[in-house]
């Protein structure tokens, strides 16, 4: 009788050798070894990716049952998960994308965004932990509809359930509202964590624009701080969608 594994594998007994699944991990988790391919566990962040392709022509690549803590794997790295505490797929947060319905950072607010892992690393949750941490021990919390919120156990600390801090996932996304008023303090915790973080990471921060609808990054932030015009521009359009259903 087959046993279902508890992560994603490859069946030595179907795998041809053709090392097309090979290159198409995100996360090089999987290998080839005396010509059968194989997935290294620890470093598979249950992104599905190898499973959803169906690049595999002897069907050899096969999905596991995944288990607590593993799964938070598969929440933050498979897009087509849905993660429980949001209800949002892919990561489990929309970020930026919805704040002119949601009113997320307000006037007077900065909207700090961390993603972790992208491109190519992926991250541990450990430096996750890090991050969160930084934030924390400063008042600057996450707020609820962060998903990494419901690993906290400590929000004066920021400490995340420890058994979790092994996991890994292909990006993780973690967001902090801050008073216009610390943008310097912002900065310099971002050049902390330069120094800590053992991944890839990159930061967005959100400011409102004035009520002409001039952008204030600059005003916020300094003139040394690097911004793309216009890369995004949310016009407010969902708000009458959003008042029309409720």
């Amino acid at each position: 009788m087959k046993t279902t594994k508890t992560h994603c594998s490859i069946d030595d007994a179907l795998c041809g050798g053709c090392a097309k699944c090979v290159s198409l991990c995100p996360v090089g988790a999987i290998r080839l070894d005396d010509g059968k391919a194989f997935i290294e566990v620890d470093e598979c962040a249950e992104c599905g990716v190898c499973t959803r392709s169906r690049i595999c022509p002897h069907g050899a690549i096969q999905g596991g049952k995944l288990e607590w803590p593993r799964m938070v794997r598969a929440m933050l790295s498979n897009p087509l998960a849905k993660f429980k505490s949001t209800q949002i797929y892919g990561r489990g947060t929309e970020e930026t994308k919805t704040n002119d319905s949601q009113d997320t950072y307000r006037e007077g607010e900065i909207g700090v965004i961390i993603e972790l892992g992208r491109p190519v690393l992926g991250t541990r949750m450990d430096d996750v932990e890090r991050v969160v941490k930084k934030f924390a021990t400063r008042g600057y919390r996450l707020p609820s509809s962060n998903p990494v919120h419901s690993w906290v156990v400590d929000p004066a600390v920021g400490s995340l359930k420890p058994e979790i801090l092994r996991e890994k996932a292909i990006s993780c996304l973690v967001e902090f509202i801050v008073p216009e008023a610390a943008a310097g303090e912002v900065l310099r915790l971002i050049r902390e964590l330069d120094q800590e973080i053992r991944t890839v990471f990159s930061v967005c921060v959100a400011v409102r624009a004035d009520k002409a609808g001039k952008p204030r990054l600059q005003e916020v932030f300094g003139p040394e701080i690097h911004s793309i015009p216009q890369v995004k521009v949310n016009l407010g359009m969902a708000r009458g969608i959003l008042e029309a259903s409720s």
